[in-house]
C-alpha cells in the first residue's frame, strides 16, 4: 500500500513542473515524495499537524501552502524545507485552499472564507453574502477572473469579484451539504458539487442552474476529480471507494478502492497520457491511468 509514512492522507498537491515531485498531507505531517511516490515519502515538516490541504504556486513552485485542522496555515518558500506559520488567521481549522489574481484563499470551518494578497502575511475576512461560513470546498475559475465558488453545509456559493461578495441560487444547489467541487478544465463554465446526501449536481452555466445525476449515489461523497483529457469522466471519492461516471455524471460505476472507507482526496496529472488520477485516503496514497480498473502504489507502507 503506498503511503507517506503508511498512514492516512487527506490532501495531494503535485509540482507544477516536476511530475516526480508530489507532495501529501498525512497523518505524520507533510510529506514529499521526489521519485514519483517510489521512494519513503519523508517527513518535511509540519509533524502532527496533519494538513489538510495543499497549494503549490504554479509560478513559483517552491511556494507552498499548508491548511490545518487546528493551527491554520503555514508557509514554505524553499520547496517545503522549512514552514513558517501565516499567524494571523482568525480561524484556524482550514478545510480548502485556492489562488485566483495573484490572492491566496481558504475555506475554513465557522469562519468562512479569508484572503490574503501579500503571500500569506495578512488574512481578511471576505463574507459578505456567504451566510454559510463553514466552509468544506474551495475551488476557483482557471481562467483566474476572480470567479470562485464556495460549498458548504447549505449549498454553493459563487463570487464574481475575489471574494468581495458572495451569492447562493436558491434555484440551484442550496439548503444541502456540499462536500466537494469540481471545474471542467476545459470549460470553466461546466462545474459538479458533490453533496450528502443528495448525490452529485451537474451545472453548465457556471453555477446558476443544477442538474441532478440521473444514477444518485447513496455513499458519503467526500471528494471529485475530473479527468482533463476525457472532461466527461468524472470521479467521485467516497467512505466507499471511487466512483466513476463516462458520462458528465449521469451514471455512475465502482472504480476500485471498495475496501477503503474514506477517500480525502482525488488529484488528476494531466501530463500523462492517459491522465494519472491520484488518491489520498486511508489507504495513504494510490494511483491509476485507466479509469480505476486497478491501482498501484506510490510507495512502501513505511519508510
Amino acid at each position: 500500500m503506498g503511503s507517506p509514512g503508511g498512514g492516512e492522507t487527506q490532501a495531494i498537491a503535485l509540482h507544477p513542473r516536476d511530475p516526480l515531485v508530489i507532495f501529501a498531507g498525512a497523518a505524520k505531517g507533510l510529506c514529499k515524495t521526489v521519485k514519483g511516490g517510489l521512494d519513503n515519502w519523508p517527513a518535511v515538516g509540519l509533524e502532527s499537524l496533519s494538513p489538510r490541504a495543499l497549494l503549490v504556486d504554479t509560478l513559483s513552485p517552491d511556494v507552498i501552502y499548508a491548511g490545518t485542522h487546528e493551527s491554520g496555515v503555514y508557509r514554505s518558500a524553499d520547496g517545503g524545507r522549512t514552514w513558517k506559520s501565516t499567524g494571523t488567521l482568525s480561524e484556524p481549522k482550514v478545510r480548502a485552499i485556492a489562488a485566483s489574481g495573484g490572492a491566496v484563499y481558504v475555506g475554513t470551518d465557522g469562519g468562512g472564507v479569508f484572503r490574503s494578497r501579500d503571500g500569506g502575511l495578512h488574512w481578511e475576512e471576505v463574507n459578505h453574502g456567504l451566510i454559510d461560513k463553514t466552509v468544506r470546498a474551495l475551488v476557483a475559475d482557471p481562467r483566474g477572473r476572480g470567479v470562485l465558488y464556495a460549498g458548504t453545509w447549505h449549498g454553493v456559493y459563487k463570487s464574481n469579484d475575489g471574494g468581495a461578495s458572495w451569492k447562493a441560487n436558491p434555484e440551484g444547489v442550496y439548503d444541502v451539504d456540499v462536500t466537494a467541487l469540481a471545474i471542467d478544465p476545459t470549460n470553466s463554465q461546466i462545474l459538479y458539487a458533490a453533496t450528502n446526501p443528495r448525490g452529485v449536481f451537474r451545472s453548465t452555466d457556471g453555477g446558476a442552474t443544477w442538474r441532478k445525476s440521473d444514477q444518485p449515489l447513496t455513499e458519503h461523497l467526500t471528494s471529485m476529480a475530473i479527468d482533463p483529457h476525457q472532461p466527461s469522466h468524472v470521479y467521485v471519492g467516497t467512505r466507499a471507494g471511487v466512483f466513476r461516471s463516462t458520462d458528465s455524471a449521469g451514471t455512475w460505476h465502482r472504480a476500485g478502492l471498495a475496501w477503503s472507507n474514506m477517500s480525502w482526496t482525488l488529484v488528476f496529472d494531466g501530463r500523462t497520457n492517459p491522465a494519472t488520477l491520484y488518491y489520498g485516503g486511508v489507504g495513504g496514497v494510490l494511483k491509476t491511468t485507466n479509469g480505476g480498473k486497478w491501482w498501484d502504489t506510490t510507495g512502501p507502507v513505511r519508510p
